[in-house]
């Protein structure tokens, strides 16, 4: 009986490995067609871990022959050895103890569609990973980034049974836990949210802008509040009522309101009037708006947790305030030795530097992603 057993046991991994191999060969093709270029797909099944990803080809070193940027036929035939040792190197998956085995690699170039035979830019990947234990605490790690400026970020769907995540790796980024704990997930996009604020120019000179108009403790307050709530209505909207805005107008439309705060602003003193500051602040809360709607795409494209969106989007949403409170208080102590060096008169002259540098700069952004979204 326990011979039998054995026999059994051992036709039924060789007849599971034959239909692994059969499956990868014939959607190899089809995903080659399908797949979309930094995408990737990390299916938990039992004891594997089933890979789907599309790698950029400048990723791989010394197989590109005629330093072209693509990966043609002949090329990914002479070098398919070193082409796999590369995905094994830069795609892993650790747990406590040691690597995960990564099984079955296949790879195939993913030509444009309306070029079958023409060299790629993205190669796709399968292959499975055996989990031993199932239960242990996995860290998945990706070391292979492109030369181009749109090669830097790739991302990853991960998916357990009704749990899923969404991985997003960078240079900065090359080892994320998978389908981590509530905490992780809330201080990951804590992270997230107050990196992306730190690091985008346009969201740090609007509230450069806001802030330079006057130099109240209390306004600044306001106006703070009101840019926090109304980024905050619109990242809502798109995140849990499923609102959209195409990002071919939403990032003219931050650039224009970098321009439309610096020059109301700058009509104001012309002609010498100080409006309401509800006129403001209502003039603020309409303009985070639309930085919400930004803020939005960038929080989907970072690494919407599926399965803990609230713990996801409450952590994006705090460290968004938290850079902005970061940006908020450099400004205030600039402004305030601003005024101990120079004193109030110097105040107004910095203010319109302030507000003509904005402007200028917004109009370029304005014209710049005009172009690149045509």
């Amino acid at each position: 009986m326990r011979r039998w057993m054995s026999r059994h046991s051992c036709k039924a991994q060789v007849v599971n490995a034959w239909l692994w191999m059969v499956m990868l060969l014939a959607s190899t093709t089809v995903h080659a067609h399908l797949m979309v270029a930094q995408r990737g797909t990390l299916n938990l099944v039992g004891d594997g871990a089933y890979m789907v990803m599309s790698l950029p080809t400048t990723a791989f070193k010394n197989i590109d022959d005629d330093g072209d940027g693509r990966l043609s036929y002949v090329e990914g035939n002479a070098h398919r050895r070193e082409i796999e040792t590369q995905i094994r190197a830069g795609v892993q998956l650790a747990g406590p103890q040691g690597l995960a085995p990564l099984q079955g690699v296949i790879f195939t170039l993913s030509p444009p569609d309306d070029a079958p035979t023409a060299p790629a830019q993205q190669l796709v990947v399968l292959g499975k990973f055996t989990l031993t234990p199932i239960s242990a605490a996995w860290q998945f790690k990706l070391d292979l980034f492109g030369s181009r400026a749109d090669e830097q970020t790739q991302h990853v769907t991960v998916t357990r049974g009704e749990e899923s995540q969404l991985m997003t790796f960078t240079p900065a980024r090359r080892t994320l836990e998978v389908l981590p704990s509530g905490w992780t997930v809330f201080v990951d996009q804590l992270t997230l949210g107050a990196e992306h604020i730190l690091t985008g120019a346009d969201h740090v000179l609007f509230l450069l802008v806001v802030l330079a108009a006057g130099w109240r403790v209390r306004h600044m307050v306001v106006a703070l509040t009101c840019f926090t709530a109304g980024h905050a209505v619109t990242l809502i909207a798109c995140n849990v009522l499923g609102w959209t805005a195409p990002a071919a107008l939403v990032e003219p439309a931050i650039a224009a309101t970098i321009v439309g705060m610096a020059g109301f602003d700058r009509w104001c003193v012309h002609r010498a009037q100080t409006p309401p500051a509800a006129v403001r602040w209502v003039g603020v809360f309409g303009c985070a708006l639309i930085h919400g709607l930004g803020l939005a795409q960038a929080f989907s494209d970072l690494g919407l947790n599926g399965s803990r969106k609230v713990l996801s989007l409450a952590g994006f949403n705090l460290g968004i305030e938290l850079g902005q409170l970061a940006v908020a208080m450099a400004a205030v102590a600039a402004f305030q030795a601003m005024r101990h060096l120079s004193g109030n008169a110097s105040i107004k002259l910095d203010n319109a530097w302030i507000s003509y540098g904005a402007m200028a700069l917004g109009m370029v952004w304005f014209f710049e992603r005009l172009l690149v979204s045509a």
